[in-house]
């Protein structure tokens, strides 16, 4: 049987998926297809259903550019919201044929000979000229390899995985972890249960939450006058750029910051140990601060421990710490965040010399060019690939990414070419400018261990700058900075000499 041949194949659909699928129709190129290992779309947003899961980002900047939705609820969109919006742009741009939900990726594979990627799935095997890999970094959940684990006889299940058949009531139940997915649940849990023991490795900052409901007039307003909503999303836009001259260059101006948390802190616990233990001793920003009126009155109800010893092991009917204590729990929910470095994706993507991806990543030392393209995976599109994320919203990253592609895709329409390879030395000069760049932040130099470095210290998430510079730096797909396939137009070929292999 011949293998079913596609411009594009997108491996994801969340909003990097399906923002890379409407912007290939909007350009007139609709052979493509998105494969997607779940049932329904979403990504990030279908996975993670937990009680009170919620965006960190406004609603209005959490959203596709081109496709403004002006009757947002909620200045910060819940997750059924933002679900929903991702289903209505599926629906409104005609994605549905061009979606393959419940369909696996086993591997995707370069061939060099070809120019072309051999994507085998769990239902049929195709190839296409380029690969989109729109994984997104949060789908896959890190759970501890906690010693017993496997012995505890009741229920066990992180955050993105939830159980909603499993009712908490009356229960005891261990969280272990007190990252941004945790600090949105255990409000939501607390009240039910018996009792809650919450195992905290690090506090994190949490700052007053600025949500409430977006006024009908509003809605009304954006709505009538787009305008009016696009001029609202630069302005958010801005006030979450005004947190980068202390992130990326000088942390100290993010004193301010830290002292609204420390402030939240005191008003909101009373009890002077509670503080201590909720305290950060690193710099603001150094793990990834959030919002929430409601998680410290959470921990410091008569019906919760906080408890900072490490875990050593599980037992049946307990987890029992370092210092010998047994917790009696029969319930276990983790909030313990997702393997950044470690994404099953990576051991899925062969390049051009055989090599997985995740060989060439090994020990979790990412890189790419511009978060983009890497060395090795001709005709590979990464979003929201190392050291693209900007500080604001990561729907941004992903559009200027999409950009990026498509003026990729443009650049070899144009030429004639059909293998587009990041130059090495062009990705290593952006390693070494982004490392050097990115030394004196907050996150690099904050006295915090975080998702965001490398087991090595590499700082392998963030651009080192403002949004604005990631926007101007991708604005322009320069050939000379790939090795290039054939290029098939003979007048092109002249005026790329200097570029082709």
């Amino acid at each position: 049987m011949t293998d079913t041949h596609l411009r594009v194949a997108i491996i994801g659909a969340g909003f990097g998926g399906l923002g890379t699928a409407i912007r290939l129709q909007q350009d007139g190129i609709h052979d493509f297809a998105v494969f997607e290992r779940a049932e329904t779309l979403g990504g990030t947003w279908q996975a993670n259903t937990y009680p009170g899961a919620q965006c960190d980002i406004p609603s209005i900047l959490y959203s596709f550019s081109f496709a403004p939705k002006p009757d947002w609820s909620r200045l910060y969109p819940l997750q059924e919201e933002i679900q929903q919006y991702l289903e209505d742009c599926a629906d409104k741009h005609h994605l549905r044929p061009h979606l393959h939900l419940g369909t696996e990726v086993v591997e995707a594979a370069w061939n060099d000979a070809a120019k072309h990627w051999r994507v085998e799935t769990d239902r049929g095997t195709y190839t296409a000229d380029i690969l989109v890999a729109a994984m997104g970094p949060f789908s896959e959940p890190s759970v501890p390899n906690l010693p017993g684990l496997d012995s505890f006889d009741g229920a066990t299940y992180h955050s993105a995985d939830w159980n909603h058949e499993h009712d908490v009531a009356g229960r005891r139940v261990a969280v272990v972890g007190t990252g941004a997915s945790a600090v949105q649940f255990i409000p939501r849990l607390q009240p039910q249960v018996e009792h809650m023991t919450v195992f905290q490795r690090t506090p994190t900052w949490i700052l007053p939450h600025p949500d409430r409901p977006v006024a009908p007039r509003v809605q009304r307003l954006f709505a009538k006058v787009p305008a009016t909503q696009r001029a609202a999303r630069k302005a958010l836009d801005l006030v979450q750029e005004a947190l980068v001259p202390g992130l990326v260059y000088r942390p100290g101006l993010l004193s301010g910051a830290a002292a609204l948390g420390r402030w939240h802190l005191r008003r909101q616990v009373q009890n002077p140990e509670l503080v201590d233990k909720l305290t950060p001793t690193y710099a603001f920003g150094c793990k990834r601060p959030t919002f929430s009126n409601k998680y410290y009155p959470a921990l410091a109800a008569q019906n919760v421990d906080v408890v900072t010893s490490g875990i050593d092991h599980v037992e049946h009917d307990a987890v029992v710490t370092t210092d010998g204590v047994r917790h009696e729990v029969d319930t276990i929910v983790f909030g313990t965040g997702f393997k950044l470095t470690g994404n099953s994706g990576f051991s899925r993507l062969r390049g051009r010399d055989g090599r997985l991806l995740a060989e060439q990543w090994a020990g979790g030392e990412m890189t790419a060019y511009l978060g983009t393209t890497i060395e090795n995976f001709p005709n590979l599109f990464m979003l929201l690939g190392p050291n693209s994320v900007v500080y604001t919203s990561q729907v941004v990253t992903i559009e200027t990414q999409i950009d990026y592609l498509m003026a990729g895709l443009d650049a070899m329409h144009s030429h004639g070419i059909d293998s587009v390879e990041v130059r090495a030395e062009v990705q290593q000069d952006f390693v070494e400018d982004t490392d050097r760049r990115l030394a004196g932040s907050v996150w690099n130099s904050g006295g915090c261990s975080s998702y965001y470095l490398s087991p090595s210290g590499r700082n392998f998430t963030f651009w080192p700058g403002f949004n604005a510079s990631f926007r101007r730096r991708m604005s322009r797909f320069d050939l000379a900075d790939y090795r290039l396939g054939k290029v098939l137009d003979p007048p092109a070929r002249a005026v790329l000499e200097e570029a082709s292999i």
